[in-house]
């Protein structure tokens, strides 16, 4: 790791220096700003394939922040699809559980108007005392949906300005190197915090913080002995960038941990080792790589494992952050064991976290501070605000601001 100062703000000049203003994380105008220009236009994660395996399947998602919920829905056809989660007579939902599976049609449990997998009204219940419905007019609404890897997205916007490939393409190569197969949702948090999703965020997108908050936990696995901690490697990709771990000068696991390496490969075992690759496959640039796909989803790769965030703006200071381990299937008790034991162990470091977020927030809006500031190693931290605000103000200068 080098020690050479300002190392990334070197590599990236176009990345300001200055201080940010707390403004961005505490007005109410501008969090309106962000809604419209950021996630009524970009392309959003909403899950995974994996969620949703075979025809009929479906599972729904709630996007407080556009006041909507979605239904996403495995076709007879194959194609993953994403609708309005409402019905055309009375604005019902038509799937009303989080997640399940039909035969090829979905009824709307108010009144009982029936859609296929393709979104198309089939059945009008008392058809003839709607003298003007007409059913090909009045199907389920449907939204732009497309999937790369196993990773589903949808866009809101009327026309998107730019395919799911070309918002991915600065890091699609990259980043798709990763063997995404052969792993089963293993575990999943979501966590309803007060605190902006920007702070939420930025706290992901630097591990300089680890040996201080996280001392007990994670600092374990990225000890550097005598030595301020550095990232193995920060990049920034258009919009988008990511950040290795570097792997500890030494690591001796804790007893129960070490126990469970015996049966698996858990969260804190892959923080502590670097992966050999060849030249087709990932390359690792730290024994841990995160990944931020703007603006609100990430996914950290490690050594036989990887976990995604998706974290939720639902106020200025309110935000959903959601967690989803991804293990090889578990086939005896002793790797069930291993895969419970990486669970807390991701767990308590991101309570640690929580309880932070908050703290910051409450700060943020008692008007003390104008200003934070970002160091050489939170410069992923700063690029995420810097797109959000290069978003917001090519919106803004192009459309009417809302009233």
């Amino acid at each position: 790791m080098s020690d050479t100062p300002r190392r990334f703000m070197n590599q990236y000049p176009e990345e300001s220096q200055e201080p940010v203003p707390i403004e961005r994380y505490t007005s109410k105008d501008y969090f309106e700003r962000e809604r419209e220009a950021v996630f009524r236009r970009k392309w959003l994660n909403v899950g995974n394939t994996l969620q949703a395996q075979n025809p009929g399947d479906y599972f729904v998602v709630d996007l407080e922040i556009l006041d909507t919920s979605l239904l996403i829905i495995h076709g007879k056809d194959g194609k993953i699809r994403a609708f309005h989660n409402m019905c055309s007579h009375r604005g019902a939902p038509v799937a009303w559980d989080k997640q399940g599976s039909c035969k090829g049609y979905l009824a709307c449990r108010f009144h009982g108007w029936v859609y296929d997998l393709t979104g198309k009204l089939v059945q009008v219940s008392d058809a003839e005392n709607f003298p003007s419905v007409k059913a090909e007019e009045n199907g389920l609404t449907e939204v732009h949906c497309d999937v790369w890897k196993n990773f589903i997205f949808i866009n809101m916007a009327s026309t998107p300005e730019e395919t799911l490939a070309e918002h991915l393409a600065p890091i699609s190569d990259d980043i798709g190197r990763f063997d995404f197969n052969g792993f089963t949702p293993a575990f999943s948090y979501r966590i309803d915090e007060n605190v902006n999703w920007k702070t939420l965020q930025e706290a992901q997108l630097e591990g300089w913080h680890l040996p201080y908050l996280h001392e007990k936990t994670l600092a374990r696995a990225v000890k550097i002995d005598g030595r301020q901690y550095r990232h193995a490697g920060i990049e920034l990709h258009g919009l988008h960038g990511v950040l290795g771990s570097p792997p500890p000068d030494s690591h001796e696991l804790p007893p129960t941990a070490a126990l469970a390496s015996q049966f698996g490969t858990g969260t804190m075992q892959a923080f502590g080792t670097k992966a050999e690759s060849d030249s087709d496959s990932y390359n690792f640039r730290g024994s841990f790589d995160f990944w931020h796909i703007f603006p609100n989803f990430f996914v950290g790769l490690l050594d036989g494992l990887y976990f995604t965030f998706n974290i939720w703006p639902v106020a200025v200071d309110r935000s959903i952050w959601e967690i989803n381990g991804y293990y090889p299937p578990v086939k005896t008790a002793g790797e069930l064991f291993a895969l419970e034991y990486s669970k807390v162990s991701l767990r308590d470091p991101m309570m640690e976290d929580c309880y932070t977020h908050e703290l910051i927030s409450s700060r943020l809006k008692s008007g003390a501070k104008k200003h934070i500031h970002f160091q050489d190693e939170e410069i992923l931290a700063r690029h995420l605000g810097s797109g959000v605000d290069t978003c917001v103000k090519e919106h803004f200068s192009n459309h009417q601001r809302p009233a």
